[in-house]
């Protein structure tokens, strides 16, 4: 047993078998030994590594070189060991990092020469494993204090910020963000990232066509990966990535409060990245956060717009009441036909109201209001039209106009007929950056001189279009009676559900109902 203790081969022989390497430099020169092994544990390709300092200094990867020769000098300067863990580039050889620890001290030789000696092993499987125990540690505690903060008093906007730092910190990304969809949504806005440059932030946009990564997220079932932008042929980079030198990734669509999602949230880095299932599952979390937030933002939105509606609408709605049933009574002589009349007004504006109050007065489908205005003869229309969201003033006031043009041809035109029908379409025209709901209504039956456009109900439709809403209103009668109007829609308006799938905001058009129908 002594003598193998004693045997410097021995020694070695059982060194090298357990994979540790032992090397020694003469410090203050250009003399590195180390043994034949050595080369292998680094992974350097053959012949790479010359006996000299520069060969060894070239294999520290460029992150690492200084924490090393810190620990080498301390050692030299104190004369106690160190331990250092580095990468090393494997003499380029290599994608992924090879992780070795060194230990070693400063030793003198027979000769009075000073040498740095000391031993090297691959602990790149035990580093691996650290750092992804870490690193799901570092999402879950993440996760859970930006759910925590989310919860809290806080606004929107500041949990979207809290957001992006999240997830550049849990992935060690350099770049993240999210984007929403704008108004009209045929693109979505940077509206919170980190790592872009601050005029971006608000204003920068992505096309939602499937060439564009986030487009191509919006329609994909689960969260997109990308290894590396430069190769990938599902989509191609827009502009926002390439120009930040982006080419590895992760994105998922952030869930609406509808169908429509929110928008789309993301993380990029500025090198190749494999990721694996627990970031993809950490990713879709940290969305879901977003949803939520975003979810309770437009809810409690609504609800203070239902409250300053409710606020402003209650007493304006009695004054609605109050002049249309005035207008009434003073236009027709009969109290049973003027009470028959009353009532039906009556009703229409509950029914629009309801349909509308039940969003917290908010965008309104136009087939929802012709469903509730004109359920009882919808099976007498011909619709021609794509599903659009209006204002909700827009909305209760076109339910009037069809209304009075509902009873109309129910007394006078084809509703009046077993067989008759009515032609209803209308289209959104563009001009000069404004939109206009262009409307039609179609009666094939002809409607007699005497009830065209003398009585109240023809009075209250030019005072919602012309007057409220600065609109244009057309009768002919010839062969048959058509009713055409064309109405600004206010700014903030919605065009077309089917076009965009948008949700719109409230009209900011007066209400004078009450004064315009006198």
């Amino acid at each position: 047993m002594s003598h193998w203790l004693t045997d410097p081969q021995q020694l070695l022989l059982g060194l090298q078998l357990g994979g540790v390497g032992v090397w020694r430099w003469r410090i203050g020169t250009e003399d590195l030994e180390w043994t034949q092994n050595l080369e292998d544990i680094h992974q350097m390709k053959a012949g790479y590594f010359d006996r000299t300092l520069s060969s060894f200094r070239r294999d520290l990867h460029a992150q690492d070189a200084e924490s090393v020769w810190q620990a080498i000098s301390r050692s030299i300067e104190t004369g106690e060991p160190y331990a250092v863990v580095y990468r090393s580039v494997g003499g380029a050889n290599n994608t992924q990092p090879i992780w070795i620890e060194a230990k070693g001290g400063v030793v003198r030789s027979d000769d009075g020469e000073d040498y740095l000696t000391g031993v090297c092993l691959d602990v790149s499987a035990r580093i691996v494993s650290e750092n992804e125990l870490s690193r799901r540690l570092r999402q879950q505690e993440g996760i859970q204090q930006l759910s925590s903060y989310a919860l809290g008093p806080v606004s929107f906007a500041d949990v979207l910020q809290r957001t992006v730092e999240t997830a550049a910190h849990v992935f060690d990304a350099p770049l993240t963000k999210v984007l929403q969809f704008v108004d009209s949504a045929d693109e979505l806005r940077l509206v919170a990232g980190v790592g872009w440059p601050s005029g971006l932030l608000g204003s920068a946009t992505v096309a939602i066509d499937n060439d564009s990564q986030a487009g191509f997220t919006l329609i994909s079932p689960s969260p997109v990966i990308v290894t590396d932008l430069t190769t990938e042929t599902r989509f191609s980079g827009p502009p926002l990535l390439s120009d930040h030198g982006v080419r590895s990734g992760m994105s998922v669509v952030i869930r609406g409060s509808s169908e429509r999602p929110f928008g789309v949230f993301g993380i990029h880095t500025r090198e190749p990245r494999v990721f694996d299932g627990h970031d993809v599952d950490a990713l879709i979390s940290i969305s879901n956060i977003v949803a939520q937030s975003a979810r309770q933002n437009e809810a409690g939105q609504q609800q203070r717009l239902i409250l300053r509606e409710m606020a402003h609408r209650s007493g304006n709605l009695l004054q609605v009441i109050l002049s249309i049933a005035a207008q009434t009574f003073r236009a027709q002589a009969d109290p049973q036909i003027a009470l028959q009349s009353f009532t039906g007004r009556l009703e229409s504006i509950s029914r629009a109201n309801h349909l509308i109050t039940r969003r917290g007065w908010g965008p309104t489908r136009l087939l929802s209001l012709i469903d509730e205005v004109l359920g009882a003869y919808t099976d007498r229309l011909k619709i021609d039209g794509r599903d659009i969201q209006l204002p909700a003033d827009l909305a209760f006031d076109l339910g009037l106009v069809l209304y009075e043009l509902a009873t109309n041809s129910l007394k006078y035109g084809s509703l009046s007929t077993h067989t008759g029908t009515i032609d209803l379409s209308w289209r959104i025209d563009k001009s000069g950056g404004a939109s206009s709901l262009a409307m039609e209504w179609r009666d094939g039956h002809k409607i007699a001189k005497q009830v065209r456009g003398t009585g109240f109900g023809s009075k209250l439709k030019r005072a919602l279009v012309e007057q409220k809403w600065r609109g244009s209103i057309s009768v002919t009668a010839d062969d048959s009676y058509r009713f055409s109007c064309c109405i600004p829609l206010p700014e903030a308006a919605i065009i077309s559900d089917e076009d965009t799938g948008a949700a719109g905001k409230s009209s900011t058009a007066p209400d004078p109902l009450n004064q315009t129908a006198s």
